[in-house]
């Protein structure tokens, strides 16, 4: 799991240092307050150099598209002279990732708009942006520290023509370990394969657990043909899980994606979109359950103080309280700041109403 998270030049985010990440982690705040970008930079650092997900990322933001401005829309305040660097420490190992805008594509060499995987070392990054520069790509630098050794990758994504090209310069690209989710990644075609995929583990049971809090009728989960997800009710014949509601949907994809990012870290963008408030303390404890049996590091974001509450609420006992964090994002004098809070501080604070968001 990450200890920690530092953040510089990314987004609306000059500078941000956050300490004592935990097993769940919930972040709060107003609008344009950076909690998306937080998700976002995790995503690019658990990422360990993959140059497909700085594009990844705008598409979860509906930007479809690549232009000077997109690429400077990396960069805080538009400052490509300065590189963006996202830092963190996992496992004991110090991570790294550094991210520079590339002006031109003139000594680039043979890229691949799909599966970038040939090195070459001798290749350099585009020339040094200038605030009127025109921006074409994005040159990525991670690195990878512990008491044995340094490992390094170096990648880049660059427009060509009206395509989007990737190439790993240096190093060799890691599966990304880390799944990004809001209510514009979710496909239905999606959810089937990884419901399948749980299906075959025979891992389902969780669902079926989750769903009979809803229903208490269901018993199981099934594919049809075109990855359309059955639920048994007992009826003469099963249902669409569609029928069943949007709140059901919801739940069973939560813990389909917390299945799915075993091992690794699950960041959820508005968690609590679509769910009434009295599912919430049912979404938290299936998570909560999900995350420590599937050694996911889950990290949210929420506006809804019902959300908060019902975390508090899920969370008792000795044991769980140590497993949660929640960070307040805030925007003063132009700089975003954070404040953590543990369990205990927020139980005082909830208990005497005071505004925690």
């Amino acid at each position: 799991m990450y200890e920690n998270l530092r953040i510089s030049n990314f987004r609306g985010i000059d500078e941000l240092n956050i300490d004592e990440l935990s097993r769940i982690n919930l972040f709060v705040g107003a609008n344009n307050s950076g909690k998306t970008s937080v998700l976002e930079a995790l995503f690019l650092l658990s990422g360990a150099g993959n140059p497909r997900l700085p594009t990844s990322i705008n598409s979860f933001r509906s930007l479809k598209f690549v232009s000077d401005n997109v690429w400077r829309s990396f960069f805080n305040r538009m400052n490509v002279i300065s590189p963006i660097v996202v830092d963190g420490l996992e496992d004991a190992v110090r991570k790294k990732l550094s991210i520079s805008a590339i002006a031109d594509t003139s000594d680039l060499g043979e890229a691949d708009s799909h599966s970038p995987n040939d090195s070459d070392s001798s290749s350099q990054a585009g020339s040094k942006a200038t605030s009127e520069s025109s921006i074409v790509g994005l040159d990525l630098l991670y690195e990878e520290v512990d008491s044995q050794a340094i490992r390094r990758t170096r990648s880049q994504v660059f427009q060509e023509k009206r395509d989007v090209r990737t190439r790993v310069v240096e190093g060799k690209v890691e599966p990304k370990r880390a799944l990004f989710t809001n209510d514009l990644t979710i496909t239905y075609s999606e959810i089937a394969l990884r419901l399948e995929r749980m299906l075959v583990d025979k891992k389902d049971q969780v669902l079926i657990d989750v769903a009979r809090k809803l229903d208490s009728s269901v018993s199981g989960f099934v594919l049809g043909a075109n990855g359309t997800i059955f639920v048994d009710t007992g009826l003469s014949k099963m249902l669409p899980v569609q029928l069943l509601g949007n709140g059901m949907v919801k739940l069973l994809v939560v813990n389909l994606n917390a299945y799915e990012a075993r091992n690794g870290i699950l960041l959820i963008d508005e968690i609590d979109n679509g769910l009434h408030h009295s599912s919430l303390g049912l979404l938290w404890k299936s998570l909560i359950r999900s995350a420590v049996n599937y050694d996911v590091q889950l990290v949210a974001t929420t506006h809804s103080y019902e959300c908060i509450k019902a975390l508090v609420d899920s969370s008792e006992g000795e044991s769980m309280g140590n497993l949660i964090r929640v960070f307040r994002t805030e925007m003063a004098d132009d700089k975003i700041n954070v404040k953590a809070f543990d369990r205990d501080a927020l139980t005082r604070f909830i208990e005497r109403e005071w505004e925690v968001r």
